[in-house]
Protein backbone atom coordinates (compact mmCIF):
# COMPACT_ATOMS: atom_id res chain seq x y z
CA UNK A 1 0.00 0.00 0.00
CA UNK A 2 2.79 1.98 1.19
CA UNK A 3 4.60 1.68 -2.25
CA UNK A 4 0.96 2.18 -4.31
CA UNK A 5 0.95 5.82 -2.91
CA UNK A 6 4.23 6.59 -3.30
CA UNK A 7 3.85 5.61 -7.03
CA UNK A 8 0.89 7.08 -7.31
CA UNK A 9 2.09 10.81 -5.89
CA UNK A 10 4.21 12.08 -9.06
CA UNK A 11 6.29 15.72 -7.82
CA UNK A 12 5.93 18.72 -9.86
CA UNK A 13 7.68 21.46 -8.12
CA UNK A 14 10.85 22.51 -10.42
CA UNK A 15 13.86 24.58 -8.44
CA UNK A 16 12.04 28.09 -8.74
CA UNK A 17 8.53 27.11 -6.60
CA UNK A 18 10.63 24.54 -4.52
CA UNK A 19 12.46 27.44 -3.39
CA UNK A 20 9.51 29.43 -2.75
CA UNK A 21 7.21 26.59 -0.86
CA UNK A 22 10.05 25.96 1.62
CA UNK A 23 11.12 29.45 2.41
CA UNK A 24 6.97 29.24 3.25
CA UNK A 25 7.34 26.64 5.10
CA UNK A 26 10.29 28.44 7.42
CA UNK A 27 9.29 32.10 7.49
CA UNK A 28 6.84 33.10 10.04
CA UNK A 29 6.01 36.34 11.64
CA UNK A 30 8.98 36.28 14.31
CA UNK A 31 10.65 38.33 11.61
CA UNK A 32 8.38 40.91 12.24
CA UNK A 33 8.60 40.37 16.28
CA UNK A 34 11.61 39.14 17.02
CA UNK A 35 14.47 41.12 16.40
CA UNK A 36 12.70 44.28 18.44
CA UNK A 37 12.99 41.95 21.56
CA UNK A 38 16.31 41.09 20.62
CA UNK A 39 17.42 44.85 20.75
CA UNK A 40 15.82 45.54 23.61
CA UNK A 41 17.79 43.50 25.48
CA UNK A 42 21.21 43.64 24.18
CA UNK A 43 21.10 46.80 21.62
CA UNK A 44 23.36 46.88 18.63
CA UNK A 45 24.88 43.62 19.71
CA UNK A 46 21.12 41.99 18.61
CA UNK A 47 22.44 41.70 14.67
CA UNK A 48 25.28 39.41 16.17
CA UNK A 49 22.94 36.82 17.71
CA UNK A 50 20.76 36.04 14.24
CA UNK A 51 23.83 35.44 12.28
CA UNK A 52 24.84 33.32 14.91
CA UNK A 53 21.74 31.32 14.47
CA UNK A 54 21.97 31.45 10.94
CA UNK A 55 25.57 29.73 11.37
CA UNK A 56 23.63 27.09 14.00
CA UNK A 57 21.19 26.00 12.07
CA UNK A 58 23.15 25.28 9.19
CA UNK A 59 23.90 21.99 10.66
CA UNK A 60 20.49 21.03 10.39
CA UNK A 61 19.97 22.03 6.79
CA UNK A 62 22.75 20.53 5.23
CA UNK A 63 21.42 16.72 7.09
CA UNK A 64 18.18 17.44 5.58
CA UNK A 65 19.46 17.91 2.20
CA UNK A 66 21.71 15.22 2.33
CA UNK A 67 19.06 12.66 3.56
CA UNK A 68 16.24 14.67 1.39
CA UNK A 69 18.51 14.07 -1.91
CA UNK A 70 19.41 10.32 -1.41
CA UNK A 71 16.07 9.35 -0.01
CA UNK A 72 13.02 11.33 -1.64
CA UNK A 73 9.82 10.34 0.49
CA UNK A 74 6.63 11.67 1.92
CA UNK A 75 7.65 10.22 5.15
CA UNK A 76 10.73 12.62 5.40
CA UNK A 77 12.21 12.51 8.64
CA UNK A 78 9.80 9.49 9.93
CA UNK A 79 11.38 7.35 6.54
CA UNK A 80 14.83 8.07 7.31
CA UNK A 81 14.19 6.61 10.55
CA UNK A 82 12.54 3.81 9.81
CA UNK A 83 15.94 3.14 7.20
CA UNK A 84 18.27 3.72 9.76
CA UNK A 85 16.65 2.34 13.17
CA UNK A 86 13.79 0.38 12.37
CA UNK A 87 9.74 0.85 13.03
CA UNK A 88 9.92 2.11 16.66
CA UNK A 89 11.83 5.25 15.40
CA UNK A 90 9.91 5.83 12.92
CA UNK A 91 6.27 5.60 14.92
CA UNK A 92 8.20 7.64 17.35
CA UNK A 93 9.10 10.39 14.91
CA UNK A 94 6.16 10.41 13.44
CA UNK A 95 4.50 10.95 16.50
CA UNK A 96 6.71 14.00 18.11
CA UNK A 97 6.39 15.38 14.51
CA UNK A 98 2.15 15.44 14.30
CA UNK A 99 2.74 16.74 17.77
CA UNK A 100 5.06 19.22 16.78
CA UNK A 101 3.13 21.17 13.93
CA UNK A 102 -0.82 20.24 15.23
CA UNK A 103 0.48 22.12 18.20
CA UNK A 104 2.76 24.81 16.58
CA UNK A 105 0.43 25.61 13.56
CA UNK A 106 -2.61 26.53 15.64
CA UNK A 107 -0.55 28.77 17.77
CA UNK A 108 0.79 30.84 14.75
CA UNK A 109 -2.74 30.60 13.27
CA UNK A 110 -3.59 32.63 16.07
CA UNK A 111 -1.08 34.80 15.71
CA UNK A 112 -2.00 35.95 12.19
CA UNK A 113 -5.76 36.70 13.95
CA UNK A 114 -4.32 39.61 15.97
CA UNK A 115 -2.26 40.75 12.96
CA UNK A 116 -5.85 40.12 10.75
CA UNK A 117 -7.91 41.71 13.43
CA UNK A 118 -6.13 45.07 13.09
CA UNK A 119 -6.25 44.77 9.52
CA UNK A 120 -9.52 44.56 9.23
CA UNK A 121 -10.23 46.43 12.24
CA UNK A 122 -13.34 44.51 13.24
CA UNK A 123 -13.86 43.10 16.88
CA UNK A 124 -14.19 39.53 15.00
CA UNK A 125 -13.70 36.79 17.45
CA UNK A 126 -9.93 35.69 16.68
CA UNK A 127 -10.58 31.96 16.94
CA UNK A 128 -12.70 32.20 14.16
CA UNK A 129 -10.20 34.11 12.44
CA UNK A 130 -7.60 31.90 13.15
CA UNK A 131 -10.21 28.95 11.79
CA UNK A 132 -10.87 30.76 8.08
CA UNK A 133 -6.95 31.24 8.18
CA UNK A 134 -6.55 27.70 8.15
CA UNK A 135 -9.48 26.88 6.34
CA UNK A 136 -7.64 29.09 3.47
CA UNK A 137 -4.31 27.20 3.55
CA UNK A 138 -6.02 24.05 3.61
CA UNK A 139 -8.10 25.23 0.35
CA UNK A 140 -4.27 25.91 -1.42
CA UNK A 141 -3.07 22.92 -0.32
CA UNK A 142 -5.72 20.84 -1.99
CA UNK A 143 -4.14 21.17 -5.21
CA UNK A 144 -1.74 19.42 -6.82
CA UNK A 145 0.25 19.37 -9.74
CA UNK A 146 1.15 22.67 -11.91
CA UNK A 147 -1.97 24.44 -9.71
CA UNK A 148 -0.10 23.72 -6.08
CA UNK A 149 2.78 25.27 -8.29
CA UNK A 150 0.53 28.07 -8.93
CA UNK A 151 -0.65 28.48 -5.73
CA UNK A 152 2.73 28.29 -4.72
CA UNK A 153 3.64 31.20 -6.90
CA UNK A 154 0.79 33.63 -5.79
CA UNK A 155 0.66 32.99 -2.01
CA UNK A 156 4.77 32.05 -1.40
CA UNK A 157 5.56 34.97 -4.03
CA UNK A 158 3.26 37.57 -2.71
CA UNK A 159 3.92 37.48 0.68
CA UNK A 160 7.71 37.27 -0.43
CA UNK A 161 7.82 40.09 -2.27
CA UNK A 162 5.90 42.38 -0.46
CA UNK A 163 8.00 41.42 2.84
CA UNK A 164 11.56 41.78 1.35
CA UNK A 165 10.30 45.23 -0.52
CA UNK A 166 9.05 46.37 2.28
CA UNK A 167 12.25 45.65 4.64
CA UNK A 168 14.54 46.69 1.43
CA UNK A 169 12.51 50.32 1.38
CA UNK A 170 12.98 50.85 5.27
CA UNK A 171 16.47 50.05 5.54
CA UNK A 172 17.19 52.78 2.54
CA UNK A 173 15.41 54.93 4.37
CA UNK A 174 16.79 53.91 7.65
CA UNK A 175 20.47 54.67 6.28
CA UNK A 176 19.60 57.37 4.70
CA UNK A 177 18.67 58.97 8.00
CA UNK A 178 20.91 57.37 10.75
CA UNK A 179 23.64 55.90 8.61
CA UNK A 180 25.66 52.54 9.13
CA UNK A 181 26.45 52.42 12.78
CA UNK A 182 28.04 48.72 13.04
CA UNK A 183 30.52 48.09 15.79
CA UNK A 184 32.18 44.82 17.14
CA UNK A 185 30.34 42.60 19.29
CA UNK A 186 31.25 43.87 22.59
CA UNK A 187 29.19 40.98 25.16
CA UNK A 188 29.61 37.39 23.94
CA UNK A 189 27.75 35.92 26.50
CA UNK A 190 24.82 38.71 26.10
CA UNK A 191 24.51 37.27 22.52
CA UNK A 192 24.54 33.54 23.08
CA UNK A 193 21.84 34.37 25.72
CA UNK A 194 19.44 35.42 22.84
CA UNK A 195 19.68 32.57 21.05
CA UNK A 196 17.54 30.55 22.44
CA UNK A 197 15.28 33.20 22.08
CA UNK A 198 15.31 33.21 18.42
CA UNK A 199 16.80 29.71 17.55
CA UNK A 200 13.50 28.20 16.65
CA UNK A 201 12.33 30.89 13.99
CA UNK A 202 15.60 29.13 11.95
CA UNK A 203 13.18 25.74 12.20
CA UNK A 204 11.21 24.26 9.33
CA UNK A 205 13.99 22.36 7.77
CA UNK A 206 12.58 19.36 9.07
CA UNK A 207 9.11 19.63 8.27
CA UNK A 208 10.71 20.83 4.20
CA UNK A 209 11.99 17.22 4.27
CA UNK A 210 9.00 16.37 3.19
CA UNK A 211 8.26 17.78 0.69
CA UNK A 212 11.32 16.25 -1.25
CA UNK A 213 8.81 13.93 -3.15
CA UNK A 214 6.89 16.93 -4.51
CA UNK A 215 9.86 17.53 -6.93
CA UNK A 216 10.01 16.54 -10.35
CA UNK A 217 13.62 15.88 -9.57
CA UNK A 218 13.70 16.01 -5.85
CA UNK A 219 18.07 14.23 -6.78
CA UNK A 220 18.50 17.40 -8.49
CA UNK A 221 16.92 20.28 -7.06
CA UNK A 222 15.60 19.59 -3.62
CA UNK A 223 19.36 19.89 -2.30
CA UNK A 224 19.30 23.64 -4.44
CA UNK A 225 15.91 24.19 -3.51
CA UNK A 226 16.91 24.23 0.21
CA UNK A 227 20.01 25.97 0.27
CA UNK A 228 18.59 28.56 -1.77
CA UNK A 229 16.19 28.82 0.30
CA UNK A 230 18.52 29.20 3.27
CA UNK A 231 20.31 31.90 1.69
CA UNK A 232 16.69 33.97 1.71
CA UNK A 233 15.42 33.04 5.17
CA UNK A 234 18.65 34.19 6.88
CA UNK A 235 18.95 37.31 4.92
CA UNK A 236 15.75 38.55 5.45
CA UNK A 237 15.94 38.00 9.39
CA UNK A 238 19.40 39.50 9.23
CA UNK A 239 17.81 42.68 6.84
CA UNK A 240 14.83 43.19 9.70
CA UNK A 241 17.90 42.92 12.84
CA UNK A 242 19.59 45.02 10.37
CA UNK A 243 16.97 47.90 10.19
CA UNK A 244 16.12 47.83 13.76
CA UNK A 245 19.77 47.91 14.49
CA UNK A 246 20.21 51.32 12.12
CA UNK A 247 16.59 52.56 13.21
CA UNK A 248 17.38 52.30 16.50
CA UNK A 249 14.02 52.26 17.62
CA UNK A 250 13.38 53.45 21.01
CA UNK A 251 10.13 51.96 21.97
CA UNK A 252 7.36 49.64 20.98
CA UNK A 253 10.25 46.93 21.11
CA UNK A 254 7.34 43.73 20.55
CA UNK A 255 6.64 45.58 17.10
CA UNK A 256 10.28 46.60 16.01
CA UNK A 257 8.83 46.87 12.01
CA UNK A 258 6.31 48.90 13.17
CA UNK A 259 8.24 51.32 15.32
CA UNK A 260 10.83 51.68 12.91
CA UNK A 261 8.62 52.27 10.33
CA UNK A 262 7.36 55.53 12.26
CA UNK A 263 10.78 56.64 13.73
CA UNK A 264 12.34 56.05 9.34
CA UNK A 265 8.86 56.73 6.97
CA UNK A 266 5.99 58.70 9.42
CA UNK A 267 3.78 58.53 6.30
CA UNK A 268 3.76 54.74 5.93
CA UNK A 269 0.45 53.54 6.27
CA UNK A 270 -0.60 52.07 9.06
CA UNK A 271 -1.81 48.65 7.97
CA UNK A 272 1.36 47.86 6.54
CA UNK A 273 2.73 45.77 9.30
CA UNK A 274 -0.48 43.80 10.03
CA UNK A 275 -1.10 43.12 5.85
CA UNK A 276 2.93 41.72 6.25
CA UNK A 277 1.95 39.79 9.48
CA UNK A 278 -0.78 38.53 7.65
CA UNK A 279 0.15 37.37 4.29
CA UNK A 280 3.57 36.13 5.86
CA UNK A 281 1.33 33.80 8.08
CA UNK A 282 -1.38 33.06 5.48
CA UNK A 283 1.55 31.37 3.46
CA UNK A 284 3.53 29.83 6.45
CA UNK A 285 0.53 28.18 7.06
CA UNK A 286 -0.16 27.01 3.65
CA UNK A 287 3.61 25.86 3.45
CA UNK A 288 3.43 23.64 6.16
CA UNK A 289 -0.19 22.21 5.44
CA UNK A 290 1.05 20.80 2.61
CA UNK A 291 4.23 19.61 3.93
CA UNK A 292 2.13 17.98 7.29
CA UNK A 293 -0.63 16.01 4.62
CA UNK A 294 2.96 14.26 2.91
CA UNK A 295 3.42 12.91 6.43
CA UNK A 296 -0.68 12.32 6.96
CA UNK A 297 0.05 10.48 3.08
CA UNK A 298 2.54 8.24 4.36
CA UNK A 299 1.37 7.02 7.54
CA UNK A 300 -1.72 6.18 6.04
CA UNK A 301 -0.04 3.74 3.85
CA UNK A 302 2.42 2.56 7.10
CA UNK A 303 -0.91 1.75 8.44
CA UNK A 304 -0.38 4.84 11.07
CA UNK A 305 -3.23 6.49 10.19
CA UNK A 306 -6.31 5.19 8.28
CA UNK A 307 -6.12 4.01 4.95
CA UNK A 308 -8.50 6.35 3.40
CA UNK A 309 -6.22 9.22 4.32
CA UNK A 310 -3.81 8.22 1.49
CA UNK A 311 -6.76 8.27 -1.31
CA UNK A 312 -5.18 10.41 -4.19
CA UNK A 313 -8.30 11.36 -6.74
CA UNK A 314 -6.48 13.03 -9.88
CA UNK A 315 -3.10 12.76 -7.84
CA UNK A 316 -3.92 15.31 -4.81
CA UNK A 317 -4.07 14.21 -1.53
CA UNK A 318 -6.83 15.90 -0.86
CA UNK A 319 -8.34 13.36 2.33
CA UNK A 320 -4.89 14.28 4.15
CA UNK A 321 -4.81 17.65 3.87
CA UNK A 322 -8.37 17.74 5.34
CA UNK A 323 -7.28 16.11 7.97
CA UNK A 324 -4.28 18.25 8.96
CA UNK A 325 -7.00 21.19 8.74
CA UNK A 326 -9.76 19.82 10.63
CA UNK A 327 -6.91 18.46 13.37
CA UNK A 328 -5.85 22.36 13.56
CA UNK A 329 -8.91 23.63 13.85
CA UNK A 330 -9.73 21.19 16.94
CA UNK A 331 -6.30 22.23 18.70
CA UNK A 332 -7.93 26.23 18.14
CA UNK A 333 -10.96 25.43 19.39
CA UNK A 334 -9.11 24.20 22.64
CA UNK A 335 -7.62 27.32 22.85
CA UNK A 336 -10.94 29.30 22.95
CA UNK A 337 -11.96 27.07 25.49
CA UNK A 338 -9.46 27.08 27.58
CA UNK A 339 -7.99 23.35 27.39
CA UNK A 340 -4.67 24.61 26.14
CA UNK A 341 -2.79 27.98 26.05
CA UNK A 342 -0.91 29.40 23.22
CA UNK A 343 2.59 29.74 25.05
CA UNK A 344 2.39 25.87 26.44
CA UNK A 345 1.49 24.62 22.70
CA UNK A 346 4.96 26.42 21.45
CA UNK A 347 6.81 25.50 24.43
CA UNK A 348 5.63 21.25 23.41
CA UNK A 349 5.88 21.85 19.68
CA UNK A 350 9.68 23.55 20.60
CA UNK A 351 10.39 19.97 22.63
CA UNK A 352 9.33 18.09 20.18
CA UNK A 353 11.38 19.47 17.14
CA UNK A 354 14.35 19.24 19.34
CA UNK A 355 13.83 15.26 19.48
CA UNK A 356 13.02 14.79 16.06
CA UNK A 357 16.60 17.20 15.17
CA UNK A 358 18.40 14.35 17.59
CA UNK A 359 16.57 10.93 15.68
CA UNK A 360 17.63 13.20 12.46
CA UNK A 361 21.07 13.14 13.70
CA UNK A 362 21.42 9.95 14.39
CA UNK A 363 19.78 8.83 11.50
CA UNK A 364 22.24 10.55 9.30
CA UNK A 365 25.12 8.77 11.09
CA UNK A 366 23.54 5.47 10.54
CA UNK A 367 22.90 5.76 6.76
CA UNK A 368 25.65 8.18 5.63
CA UNK A 369 28.92 6.97 6.61
CA UNK A 370 31.82 9.46 7.29
CA UNK A 371 33.46 11.62 9.10
CA UNK A 372 31.33 14.47 8.00
CA UNK A 373 28.04 13.16 9.20
CA UNK A 374 29.44 12.37 12.33
CA UNK A 375 30.76 16.22 12.51
CA UNK A 376 26.82 17.19 11.61
CA UNK A 377 25.67 14.73 14.27
CA UNK A 378 27.90 16.48 16.77
CA UNK A 379 26.52 20.06 15.46
CA UNK A 380 22.99 18.73 16.25
CA UNK A 381 23.06 16.36 19.04
CA UNK A 382 25.03 18.60 21.59
CA UNK A 383 23.24 22.20 21.28
CA UNK A 384 19.65 19.70 20.91
CA UNK A 385 20.60 17.37 24.04
CA UNK A 386 21.39 20.46 26.50
CA UNK A 387 18.24 22.54 25.74
CA UNK A 388 16.24 19.16 26.41
CA UNK A 389 18.21 18.38 29.37
CA UNK A 390 17.47 22.07 30.79
CA UNK A 391 13.77 21.82 29.60
CA UNK A 392 13.18 19.38 32.70
CA UNK A 393 9.41 20.24 32.24
CA UNK A 394 8.98 19.13 28.93
CA UNK A 395 10.81 15.64 29.62
CA UNK A 396 8.06 14.22 31.05
CA UNK A 397 6.11 14.93 27.71
CA UNK A 398 8.50 13.89 25.52
CA UNK A 399 8.47 10.60 27.41
CA UNK A 400 4.76 9.76 27.53
CA UNK A 401 5.20 10.43 23.87
CA UNK A 402 7.82 7.55 23.59
CA UNK A 403 5.62 5.25 25.72
CA UNK A 404 2.75 5.75 22.99
CA UNK A 405 4.90 5.55 20.30
CA UNK A 406 5.87 1.93 21.81
CA UNK A 407 2.29 0.63 22.34
CA UNK A 408 1.67 2.26 18.54
CA UNK A 409 4.56 0.33 17.21
CA UNK A 410 3.55 -2.87 19.07
CA UNK A 411 -0.31 -2.56 17.93
CA UNK A 412 0.74 -2.15 14.17
CA UNK A 413 3.32 -4.62 14.27
CA UNK A 414 1.74 -7.25 12.14
CA UNK A 415 0.38 -4.67 9.58
CA UNK A 416 3.44 -3.08 8.70
CA UNK A 417 4.33 -3.56 5.34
Amino acid sequence: MKEEIQSEFKGRLGLATGILLIVTVILGSGVLVLPGLVFEKIGRDGIYAWIACSLLSAPILITMVILGRAYPNTGGVAYYAKLALGQYPESLVALLFLGATLLGLPSIAIVGAAYLQKLIGASVDIHLLATLLILLAAFFALSNGETLSSGVRLVGGSSLFLLIGTLFAMLVLAVQANGVGFSRPSNFSSIAGQIPLIFFSFTGWEIASHLSADFRNPRKNFGRAMFFAFILVCSTYVISAALVHIASIKTNFNTPIFQAAAQVAPSAPGWLVPLLGVSLIAANLFGSVVAVSRLVLYLSGRRFLPASLGYLPNGAPRNSVCFVAASLIAIVVCDKVGLLDIEMMFSLAGMNFLAVYVISAIALVRLRRGMVSWLLAAAILIPSVLIILNATSSLSYIASTALIAYFLNRSNRTRLI
